[in-house]
Formats: C-alpha cells, structure tokens, sequence
C-alpha cells in the first residue's frame, strides 16, 4: 500500500477517528491516530465484518529538504486551518525516524470512499480559485506524494492502556502471497497478539491496505515509548524465547513475500484533533 512510507502508521502507525473519544482524553495532549483508534475500540461495540471497519486515509509526503522549515510552517499556518474550516476533524502526521528522509505521513479518518465523490476540504474553505492558489504553493515544497486508503482491523488490534502517550510506532509493511491472507491473520491472532498481552507492551494497530498501492499489503504498527525498547527485540522472542520465535517465523515461509519496516514518531504540532460537542460539555 505506501511504498517508502512513513506510516503508518502506518504504521501506520495508527488511526481513526471519527469515533468520540473520552473528554479526559481530548483534554490532554493529543493522541496520535493510531492510538485513536484503539480507546474508540475499547468504547464500541465489537464488529466482526472486515467490510465495516473503519477506513483510513494516508497521504505520504516526501518534502524537498531545503524547503522542509519553511513547509512546517506551511502546514502550521495555512494548512490545519485550511483542513478544519473544512471539515477535517482530525489529522494525525507521523515523521519518519529511520527510513527515507524528510518523509511524513499524514493520516485523517474516512467514512467511506463516497466522500471522494464531493469537493476536497481545501476546496471547500477556500472555494476553486483559493485551493488553486493553495496548491500552487504547496506543490513547491514537495518532491513526492503518495495516497492510499486502507482498513483499520479492529479484530487485529491490541491496545492495553489506551490513554498511554506512546509517540513512536515501528511500521511493518507485509507484503502477503495470494491466497495467505487468512494464514496471516493467524500468526497475528495466535501468536502476535498473545506475546503482546503477556508482555503488556504498549500493543499494535493492523491495517490492511485497499487501494493506492499493493493490494496484498497489512502494515502492522507497533507501539513504543523510546528507541531504548526497540533494543529489547520483538515481543514473540521476548514472551516465546528464541526457539519457539525462530519455529513461529518459519510458519510465515509462503506466506509473507516481503516485509518493510520504519520507525516513525508523532509530530504534535502538525497533529489535530477537533472535540465533539458531547465532548466539550
């Protein structure tokens, strides 16, 4: 789905998003969407339908670097005001750590892929002639842009404290054989999800990829608190121990065609989020 993508989180770094959200939360520094999405699934009740999860928008943009200060500002002065006089509620925008340089990924909630049928945001605060003007000058900052949409699997998830403050997402992108999905999703359910609870880590979102890139693709965003954690290794040969970690990873043999992975981290201040008015009372 996002090929030199930063997220995720995608990665996917996680996630949505147009769910309300406890006003203790709204309250307090900014959750990133992946995180989002976890506290609106411990509040909602449970889907079992792939078909209606929640869907998620991801623009990765890769920003000229000798033009990367004056975008952020770009996008703090002209951009999120554009986007909420608009109708964006909420944007989350994660900055790659490791992996392609002056990359961000910007993640919003979508409805449904109806919406695309409408006027964008920025034409409708701006009006067809001021998003021309608006586009004319973003287009200057950036050297590549990329879209997709893709699911948030909610039955994939695992988010144990969903109010923790954990800016930093390892993205792995899985590239996954015809016909394997299905296994795959296993691995994540069987084996993933249980090293994950009998750790307590900080959990993981899953996603799986729609359109705008690789059709086969889930990215799994894994939370994390700091570098030092990355340190620990992955939760399977944490909680299994190297034998049965090493036995898990061969299942995947067929499987899985390819993996990519990034580490992202939040950026606060290209990230909003707009409180409902049940949440402002």
């Amino acid at each position: 789905m996002i090929k030199g993508k930063a997220a995720l989180v995608l990665a996917g770094v996680a996630f949505v998003i147009a769910f309300a959200l406890p006003p203790e939360i709204v309250s307090g520094r900014q959750l990133p969407v992946l995180q989002s999405v976890a506290v609106a699934q411990a509040t909602e009740p449970a889907v079992s339908d792939v078909s209606k999860m929640p869907l998620v928008s991801i623009t990765i943009v890769q920003v000229k670097p000798d033009l990367v200060n004056e975008w952020l500002e770009f996008q703090k002065n002209e951009a999120i005001p554009a986007l909420k006089k608009g109708g964006v509620r909420q944007r989350s925008a994660f900055a790659t750590a490791i992996g392609p340089s002056f990359e961000y990924a910007f993640l919003t909630p979508a409805a449904n892929l109806a919406e695309r049928d409408r006027d964008n945001p920025i034409v409708k605060a701006l009006g067809q002639d001021g998003a021309r003007v608006y586009t004319q000058k973003s287009r200057r900052f950036i050297a590549s842009q990329r879209t997709s949409v893709a699911r948030l699997r909610t039955d994939l998830t695992y988010r144990p404290d969903p109010s923790a403050q954990l800016p930093m997402v390892v993205v792995s992108a899985y590239s996954i054989a015809a016909g394997r999905a299905a296994d795959f999703e296993n691995y994540i359910k069987t084996d993933v999800i249980p090293a994950h609870k009998q750790l307590t880590t900080g959990g993981l979102v899953v996603y799986q990829g729609l359109f705008g890139g690789d059709g086969s693709e889930f990215i799994v965003a894994t939370l994390a608190h700091n570098f030092a954690e990355l340190d620990k290794g992955p939760a399977v040969r944490l909680a299994y121990g190297a034998d049965r970690a090493a036995a898990i990873q061969r299942k995947l043999a067929g499987v899985v065609a390819h993996v990519e992975r990034t580490v992202v981290r939040e950026v606060p201040e290209l990230t909003f989020r707009i409180a409902t008015p049940t949440e402002n009372r």
